[in-house]
């Protein structure tokens, strides 16, 4: 039979392995971070062309490009007769991942524009002009028209709000091709 000793003994060490194990990972944990802090730098950059913001870290790194006063002629969909560009709209921004070997480059361009005509005839001009894209319904007549190609996704969003119709435009894919 164990003495109380023996037995207190043996858990002592079981606790103090149990603790030295959670010290080692706590240590590994702010070695990392500073690692990490020391190795991740962001830099911050203006131009005419709009803002870039750079993530290098040591496996790679990330730039985001923000440009403003998008052309709606990039996004190459046709804009409804009449409608009026929101003045905050026309936003596009560029992602570059740059990873050794690997490196991919992608735009985002979005533009608003509203109408005083109903979504039902939005959706009909649109119908019309772009035969070959998908239509979606959204509920609370909501519409949603894409057409994908070689990795550029073209995207047109059709709601009606406070009595105005709202048609976002949007275009995804690589520079090359915007």
């Amino acid at each position: 039979m164990k003495t109380r000793t023996e037995r207190g003994g043996v858990l002592g060490i079981v606790l103090a392995v149990i603790l030295g194990v959670a010290f080692l990972g706590v240590m590994a944990f702010v070695l990392a971070g500073l690692y990490v802090a020391r190795n991740v730098h962001v830099e911050k950059t203006e131009t005419a062309e709009g803002e870039s913001v750079r993530v290098s870290t040591p496996i790679g790194g990330v730039r985001v490009h923000k440009r403003e006063n998008l052309d709606p002629e990039q996004l190459d969909i046709p804009i409804y007769p009449g409608a009026v560009l929101r003045s905050e709209s026309g936003h596009s921004a560029g992602l570059e991942l740059d990873f050794g070997d690997e490196h991919k480059e992608l735009n985002i361009s979005a533009l608003q524009y509203t109408t005083a005509d109903p979504a039902d005839k939005v959706l009909e001009f649109y119908r019309k002009e772009l035969p070959h894209w998908i239509i979606s319904r959204k509920r609370h007549n909501r519409f949603r028209i894409e057409y994908t190609e070689g990795g550029y996704k073209r995207i047109i969003g059709i709601r009606e709000r406070h009595g105005r119709t709202e048609i976002a435009l949007a275009a995804v894919g690589e520079p090359a091709v915007n």
